[in-house]
């Protein structure tokens, strides 16, 4: 057995290196938040009992595996097969992870593969609304919650496979796209988007809800609350100027978005 192999640390389920984390159970559904606050030394190779989806709220690392490394980032959602090997070595600090661990019994009653989970993360273009909302149910944890979690993975799952994947996309429609996200703090009409892409207003609201999962509005709100969780994480301004900077009318139409998709109030997420 070489060296590798004899410090693999393999870990049960709601179990994780991390210096700081919290669990919460919803039977065959795993919450997990994972805490780095501080440099420590880090880059044990280690392999979980149970697959899951683990998401990096903010902070990052370099992750290796079987042949190669990847870089994750704020935002980036990664699935680990049960056993598979790997290790993270975290060079930014604070890191939060928000992990979904999942049955594989769970996941066989549902008809899904560990590829359609893989499939999903790697298509989701929703996974940070996903699993902020987790970790809010994760934190509350009243009757509701075990439903709750059901329903956000059910959800995360069933929109992500349906999804048209990118080389899918017609160029008219990636063009939307590419507007849609380079002025995202802009509020685009659809007869503007219709002008800059040259297709008819009807077909871009025919067709946007099969490329994207959601209307043209959804998305917007998407891109403008997305980015707005940078800055409530990077920066000291107020709300009322991230509600400027992030395109919307008012402080409190930026409260209320905010709260819609991620659960949070925008000062309680702050403090989470």
């Amino acid at each position: 057995m070489n060296r590798q192999n004899e410090n693999t640390v393999p870990l049960k389920k709601g179990n994780y290196l991390a210096p700081h984390f919290s669990i919460s159970s919803f039977d065959d559904l795993l919450v997990g938040i994972t805490t780095y606050d501080a440099p420590i030394e880090t880059g044990v190779w280690h392999f979980h009992e149970i697959p899951m989806i683990s998401f990096v709220l903010y902070g990052s690392n370099t992750e290796y595996r079987k042949g190669g490394s990847i870089r994750r980032n704020s935002g980036s959602a990664n699935y680990y097969h049960a056993h598979e090997l790997h290790k993270n070595v975290y060079d930014q600090f604070p890191s939060k992870h928000i992990s979904l661990e999942l049955d594989l019994n769970y996941l066989k009653k549902l008809e899904y593969t560990e590829a359609d989970i893989q499939l999903a993360v790697e298509k989701s273009q929703d996974s940070i609304f996903t699993f902020i909302r987790l970790m809010n149910e994760a934190q509350t944890n009243d009757v509701q919650s075990k439903n709750t979690v059901e329903m956000l993975f059910l959800s995360f799952m069933e929109n992500a496979l349906v999804s048209k994947d990118n080389a899918q996309f017609p160029p008219w429609m990636s063009l939307v796209r590419e507007i849609l996200n380079d002025r995202w703090n802009e509020n685009i009409s659809l007869k503007e988007l219709s002008n800059k892409v040259h297709v008819h207003p009807t077909t871009i609201s025919k067709h946007f809800r099969k490329f994207f999962g959601c209307t043209l509005g959804e998305y917007t709100r998407k891109l403008k609350v997305e980015h707005s969780i940078n800055f409530l994480h990077s920066s000291n301004y107020s709300l009322t100027e991230i509600a400027y900077i992030c395109g919307f009318s008012d402080q409190s139409h930026f409260i209320r978005t905010f709260k819609s998709m991620t659960g949070y109030l925008p000062k309680k997420y702050c403090s989470v």
